[in-house]
């Protein structure tokens, strides 16, 4: 039976979730890997997130700085920083190692941050962010600690998602309420919408001048 611990992100502080199985069964699954009865990736995700090592698992420090519900939360590539989105519009770069904040700056959104994303290849320098205000923003990290922001592009409504393209420093995607993807260039100004996914509602209205009963 698969236990999952609940995620509370409260004011100023990041956790993590965790999926466990405290029935995992060591030898049986390294014979199902290995006769191809499980996927590689599947078997990595149970013994990883195994009992056995859960149970191992020590908190390692708390990265107070944000004065809302943190949001979004990634690694650079090095695996060294931690880049963090907030309800209180504000980036920040963390040494999780130190458990200290390198770097803060105001996104420029006028809603809760939703995503946070370092474009690679660009020696952590280059941010993306997306939000409830349906922004999708750059911040770009200048000498000296600046940060400069531009929109890149809005939706109508929040912004949930963002994707960037794997290896590419400049293309990225966004995924909004208003069911619309959208694709971006960096070393354009242009935003190109790629798909509209459309949710048809249907709603039926009953009035009861429109109700006839047949009585007979």
């Amino acid at each position: 039976m698969e236990t999952e611990a609940s995620t509370l992100h409260s004011s100023g502080e990041m956790t993590i979730p965790l999926i466990f199985n405290p029935m995992f069964d060591w030898f049986s699954e390294g014979c199902r890997r290995e006769t191809g009865l499980i996927h590689p990736r599947s078997f990595t995700r149970r013994v990883s997130a195994s009992e056995g090592h859960v149970t191992r698992l020590n908190l390692y420090g708390k990265l107070v700085g944000h004065e809302g519900c943190v949001n979004a939360v990634e690694f650079d590539s090095s695996g060294e920083l931690l880049v963090s989105g907030s309800d209180d519009r504000q980036v920040m770069f963390w040494n999780w190692a130190s458990k200290s904040r390198k770097l803060s700056y105001h996104s420029g959104h006028l809603n809760n941050i939703y995503q946070t994303k370092i474009m690679p290849f660009t020696d952590d320098q280059k941010i993306v962010t997306s939000a409830a205000d349906g922004q999708v923003r750059l911040g770009q990290v200048l000498e000296g600690g600046h940060v400069d922001t531009e929109m890149l592009g809005k939706h109508e409504g929040g912004v949930f998602k963002l994707a960037v393209e794997p290896g590419s420093p400049f293309i990225l995607y966004s995924c909004g309420l208003d069911g619309f993807v959208q694709h971006f260039d960096l070393r354009s100004n242009s935003t190109t919408k790629l798909v509209l996914f459309l949710v048809l509602r249907i709603q039926t209205l009953f009035k009861k001048n429109q109700l006839k009963v047949n009585r007979d």
